[in-house]
């Protein structure tokens, strides 16, 4: 069984039903959600799963929780500190499966891609790979590595659910926001896992790309993505003529 034929967690399930409702307009900004416990008895769950699913809508980006209860903010509203990286992410008809979520060993060169000295032992770092599905097919798979230390005030970096846009994130609750980042893009043949991912034969043509994204102070995250035949990435730019 495939991770995209899965059934979804009860949490998810909850999180999909309001998601939904947000994106379809039946739940607009400003709108109340139901509380921890009420969501609980409606969908016969632990208060524990209901909040879980509160908390991914909250770490997408689409409502925020406070002393009055849970509202929303949007479909899609958080934006992006950069505008390159808003253009990046999955549009609100994909779906996207957070495959793995943990602390690993630190490789090499993932090492250098975030600054740390990669010759130094047992490093570890925090690795998050997701297939993004679009009309039901794998359209992209997708890899980011950030510091460990960034999970002390992002726990949510952790959990193997979406997270819209990673970086807006990191910024709300650490104070580092990406200023600048570096692209590589390449047309190259898929491996084993690549293929297997996308659903296509080891050896396909594909276009894969790393970006590393930075502040004043070094290294944010160290993404790479790999997307099938047929698929393209495109930016938008604006220039100041003053």
């Amino acid at each position: 069984m495939t991770p995209h034929d899965r059934p979804r967690s009860p949490y998810a399930q909850i999180a999909d039903h309001y998601r939904e409702l947000i994106a379809n307009g039946e739940l607009s900004e400003g709108a109340r959600l139901p509380t921890v416990a009420d969501l609980a008895t409606a969908f016969s769950v632990s208060p524990g799963t209901a909040h879980k699913a509160v908390r991914q809508l909250r770490g997408e980006g689409l409502v925020r929780t406070t002393q009055q209860g849970t509202t929303v903010l949007g479909h899609r509203a958080v934006p992006a500190p950069p505008e390159r990286v808003r253009k990046s992410h999955p549009t609100g008809s994909d779906l996207v499966d957070v495959t793995e979520a943990g602390i690993v060993p630190m490789l090499p060169n993932v090492g250098a891609a975030l600054g740390i000295n990669a010759d130094a032992l047992n490093l570890t770092v925090v690795r998050r790979q997701a297939i993004t599905f679009r009309a039901g097919k794998p359209y992209r798979l997708s890899v980011g590595w950030l510091p460990v230390a960034f999970t002390k005030e992002v726990p949510e970096l952790l959990e193997p659910f979406p997270i819209t846009n990673v970086l807006d994130l990191v910024a709300q609750r650490t104070g580092r926001t990406a200023t600048g980042g570096r692209d590589y893009f390449e047309a190259r043949y898929a491996d084993q896992r690549e293929a297997d991912a996308l659903r296509i034969a080891v050896g396909s043509a594909v276009l894969a790309g790393t970006s590393v994204w930075t502040d004043g102070s070094g290294p944010i995250q160290y993404y790479e993505f790999v997307l099938p035949p047929h698929h393209a990435v495109t930016s938008d730019y604006a220039w100041d003529t003053r």
